[in-house]
């Protein structure tokens, strides 16, 4: 009798432990718990982007892949592909085999066991893209039939494609953009974002303005517009310059051609110097210069830096 009593807790111990084992219910959906041995994989996530101008090329990229299998005996060898989506092929920057191995014995299922794609970062350094490189890592197949890539109809919740962003160094992506000769060359849209002027009104009016090369050369422009507080016909020369470090440096002592009691100028903010953004550099058609309005007290008014933020966007 003893001996029964002892088996009866063991019998529930061990009813308890299958059933928390049991992937019928929930998620899971009870697709895999007729075989131990099947399952599926998936990623944990479904992207990331980087930079390489601030990325620690001592470490490699690592995209993790969950293996929801219980029971793995064998190596899971997990095929993939990488799809371009846009700028460099990734099939000629890295040197990846397209094969991910789970060693045997080794699952997701029951602890925090994650094989990993790799990526050597300084190779897409060294190919010296200019332009944002975007592709898709897609899980294709594994050598057990008994594992699926997913499971239809979950992409959202179990992805099995993870797209990876890599933005160039910024100075190599302004490199080709500063050596064409169209860059924010043309029509463009001039807004200002930052309020009207103390003298009441715009300080320049909404309207389309025409970017050229300005007087100190290939990486200057300057446009022609009115300072509204002098008058609609009050025309003055806004310029500015490239940087090779993709800043925007405005040129200081812009006449306005009138003051209170002496000539009021614009200027550049040189505490807040607008900065391309390496990510979107190659495909951006808007610029924001960061100006002073009454530049170091000018005009004589009273007032001085006075912030202006002009935004202009290509036509």
């Amino acid at each position: 009798m003893k001996n029964i009593f002892k088996i009866i807790p063991i019998l529930y111990i061990m009813s308890l432990t299958l059933n928390s084992c049991d992937n019928s219910e929930g998620e899971n959906e009870g697709k895999f718990d007729a075989n131990n041995e099947s399952g599926w994989v998936q990623f944990q996530t479904n992207a990331i982007q980087i930079s390489l101008g601030t990325y620690d090329f001592d470490n490699l990229l690592k995209i993790p892949v969950e293996v929801n299998v219980p029971v793995v005996l064998n190596d899971l060898e997990i095929s993939y592909t990488m799809e371009s989506v846009s700028g460099a092929n990734p099939n000629t920057v890295f040197s990846n085999s397209g094969l991910l191995v789970n060693p045997a014995g080794t699952s997701s299922h029951f602890d925090l066991n994650f094989p990993e794609i790799e990526f050597n970062i300084t190779e897409a350094l060294n190919a010296n893209i200019t332009e944002t490189m975007v592709f898709d890592v897609v899980l294709d197949a594994t050598d057990n039939s008994n594992v699926s890539i997913g499971i239809n109809g979950t992409e959202v919740t179990r992805p099995t494609t993870y797209r990876v962003t890599i933005c160039p160094i910024l100075d190599t992506a302004m490199a080709p953009l500063l050596a064409s000769s169209d860059f924010f060359i043309g029509d463009y849209n001039l807004t200002v974002t930052s309020g009207g002027s103390l003298f009441g009104g715009d300080v320049f009016a909404d309207q389309v303005i025409t970017l050229s090369e300005g007087a100190n050369g290939s990486l200057s422009r300057e446009f022609t517009v009115a300072y509204e507080p002098g008058g609609s016909t009050n025309d003055m020369t806004v310029s500015f310059s490239f940087e090779t470090n993709g800043q925007i440096t405005v040129d200081d002592g812009l006449s306005t051609n009138i003051g209170c009691n002496s000539l009021l100028l614009l200027g550049g903010d040189s505490t807040n110097i607008f900065t391309f953004d390496s990510c979107t550099v190659s495909s951006t058609d808007t610029l924001t210069l960061n100006m002073l309005d009454f530049q170091g007290g000018s005009g004589g008014c009273g007032v001085g830096d006075i912030t202006l933020t002009v935004v202009l966007t290509k036509v």
